[in-house]
Parts: C-alpha cells; sequence; structure tokens
C-alpha cells in the first residue's frame, strides 16, 4: 500500500491552513503548498514572508499529524533563482516541508546545472531537498533530460519528481524508470487525462496540466503500470486538478473522491 499526499493543485483555492484539515479528515498521509503566486490562476496565499502565519500554519499541521510533502515553486530561469529562491526555502523550513518542486527554465546546458547545484546547497542550508520535474514546457522536457541535469548537479538532496501526465505527453513510458536508480524517485504524481500519446506542442500540454486533468483512475493514461514501475516505497501525490474544481465546493468530498480513485488507479482498492 502506497502512501497518499493531497497536492495543492488539485484545488488551488484552497487556503493551506484548509487544506492541512481536508487532507487530514479523508484520509491522506500527506499535503503540500503552492505558496508562490501562479500566473495560471490568479491565486497567492500570501504566506512568503509572513513568518508570523507560516508558524501558525504550522501549528495546526502539528495538531493534525499530515506531515507536509512539498511546497512549490522554484523556477531556474538563471543563476538568479539561488537568491530568489531562499523565501520558499525558509517557508519550507518553517512548515516542515520535505521538498521544494523546482523547474528548469535555463535552455544554458552548465548554467542550469550550477543553478540547481546552488538551490540545492541553499536548501541544504534549511533542511530541504529539492524535486526537480520535468515538463514538456519546460527546458527539461523529458524524464532523460531531468535525470542528466539532476545527476550533472551532484547534490545529495536533489531527487526527480516524475508525473504521469508529463511522462506521457512527452513522449515517455512507464518502463523508462526502471533505467534510473530507485533512490531519485521518492514521490511521484498521478492523475488522469484522455488519450495516452504525447502531446501535440508545449502549450497544449501547459494548459491541459493546469485545468484538464481527470481524476487518476478516470481516462487513458497508465497510471497502474507508472506506479508499478516506481519503487514500492514511492509516495503518489494526487495532482489531478479538474476543470471548473479549482475552488470545490466542498473540498472534502471531492479529497475523499480523489483518494478513492488514486488508490483505484495504483492497485491499492481493497
Amino acid at each position: 500500500m502506497h502512501e497518499y499526499s493531497l497536492a495543492h493543485l488539485s484545488m488551488i483555492a484552497v487556503p493551506p491552513m484548509q487544506l492541512v484539515r481536508v487532507a487530514r479528515e479523508t484520509g491522506y498521509e500527506y499535503t503540500g503548498f503552492r505558496l508562490t503566486p501562479s500566473p495560471s490562476t490568479g491565486i497567492d496565499h500570501g504566506l512568503l514572508g509572513d513568518t508570523r502565519e507560516l508558524e501558525e500554519l504550522r501549528r495546526v499541521i502539528d495538531d493534525s499529524g499530515v506531515s507536509i510533502l512539498d511546497v512549490e515553486v522554484i523556477r531556474m530561469k538563471d543563476p538568479s533563482a539561488i537568491e530568489t529562491a531562499r523565501p520558499l526555502l525558509e517557508a519550507a523550513r518553517i512548515i516542515g516541508a520535505r521538498y521544494a518542486i523546482a523547474t528548469i527554465e535555463d535552455s544554458d546546458h552548465t548554467r542550469r546545472i550550477d543553478t540547481l547545484a546552488g538551490v540545492a546547497q541553499l536548501a541544504a542550508s534549511q533542511g530541504v531537498s529539492i524535486a526537480v520535474e520535468f515538463m514538456l514546457f519546460s527546458a527539461a522536457r523529458t524524464l532523460g533530460e531531468c535525470v542528466e541535469v539532476v545527476q550533472a548537479a551532484g547534490q545529495p538532496n536533489v531527487v526527480v519528481l516524475a508525473d504521469v501526465l508529463h511522462l506521457i505527453r512527452s513522449g515517455g513510458a512507464p518502463v523508462d524508470l526502471e533505467r534510473y536508480q530507485p533512490s531519485l524517485f521518492p514521490y511521484a504524481q498521478v492523475c488522469g487525462a484522455v488519450g495516452a500519446a504525447a502531446a501535440a506542442d508545449p502549450e497544449a500540454a501547459r494548459a491541459e496540466a493546469v485545468r484538464s486533468r481527470l481524476m487518476p483512475s478516470d481516462g487513458d493514461l497508465p497510471v497502474r503500470a507508472f506506479c508499478d514501475a516506481l519503487p514500492p516505497s514511492t509516495i503518489l501525490s494526487v495532482e489531478a486538478p479538474l476543470d471548473g474544481k479549482a475552488s470545490p465546493g466542498d473540498p472534502k468530498v471531492l479529497a475523499k473522491a480523489m483518494l478513492a480513485s488514486a488508490r483505484r488507479a495504483a492497485g491499492d482498492a481493497s
């Protein structure tokens, strides 16, 4: 049986304190937060740099028994990302998050490796690890490109964040995960979607990723094969933003349905 996390993108408008309670009351072991502003949704929960609010959030987390898997996002466009990441990494330390998600958005091969190494070293000083996510609409478009940068950076606190949607839309397959050392994948993201082919173009992939996914057990993505290709200990983060559900009327109903769907898709349903 896997452990599960409720990804914030699944209901991005729900404030972090409420999201913790939703995760606790619907059976998740983890949750995570989008703490940087989201250009695609216009949502900013306004916690970065507010130590008092972050410490209050930590108290809610500690009382809930739910752990914080990740915070996002560090956009590594150039070396300035190292210092820009500081507020998010400090927030991760305060609330006890294991990982900060980072994306590679610099096409310069040497520079992006150096930037990732610098971000990872800063993260280590805060007791945080970096999870690098590959996406067709980033500069690390595929699993292979992402692993190459992560390994070249040579930092022990950097892992790869695989999302079944991004793997398939970038032309990959679940079996590709088995080519790499299992320790690279301590957690992964699952969802459903219509079709199991590579995306027509990066912008189509971006639009689908932000708003048009399905429940993990719905659609055509090979979620079970994806989960089977990962280490048994991999935590599954349910990142399934459904059209029109960024601010659900009853977040607990949606979260519970997502967890049940994820368990069916991964083969964990009783």
